[in-house]
């Protein structure tokens, strides 16, 4: 499955022979250090237990839920997935996402945060996605926003990374409200 933003990128899913690319994007802390859920240092076993976990979900999953960015060359600049919720929550995700620092700027985050949404509503059937986003990165909250997310709340302490607590902005956005956002 392929999913096309502009200019020749587009999103496929995580595959065997990424796990270079991830390393080698993880190696810049400052990119790191904006997400919440990735280890610095990141190695070579992180990137290929990453992997395999998203082939093996793909192949559990009627439609997949963890995207690589790519160039037009194929090379993986980014990623973006779903963690899908369960039982009483299995009509929501939390979405999470990152782009390596050549690449920011350009739209292609906010392009791919709106085709995983649609992708979330119109094949997995959602209803509400959710993201949350350490309050001093006002990059990610500006591409959310653009995506038409709300800004709900904030979380105080919410994530612990490296022994610190990250206070987070909670976002979500409802399939109720895709139609003003041209989904």
């Amino acid at each position: 499955m392929y999913l096309h933003l502009h200019d020749g990128f587009y999103l496929s899913p995580v595959r065997e022979g990424d796990e270079a690319a991830y390393v080698e994007h993880f190696s810049d802390k400052a990119t790191t250090d904006n997400l919440l859920k990735i280890p610095y240092p990141y190695t070579m076993t992180d990137a290929e237990n990453w992997v395999r976990f998203c082939v093996e979900s793909s192949l559990k999953q009627t439609r997949p839920i963890h995207f690589g960015f790519r160039r037009p060359d194929n090379f993986l600049i980014g990623g973006i997935g779903l963690q899908l919720g369960s039982g009483t929550a299995a009509h929501r995700a939390e979405i999470g996402y990152w782009l390596a620092k050549d690449y920011r700027g350009r739209g292609l985050a906010t392009a791919a945060v709106r085709v995983m949404v649609r992708h979330a509503f119109q094949d997995l059937g959602l209803r509400r996605i959710e993201a949350t986003s350490a309050s001093r990165n006002l990059a990610s909250h500006r591409v959310l926003e653009k995506a038409g997310f709300i800004r709900e709340g904030f979380l105080a302490a919410y994530h612990l990374k490296d022994g610190v607590l990250i206070d987070v902005y909670l976002f979500a956005i409802l399939d109720s409200m895709r139609a003003a956002h041209e989904f």
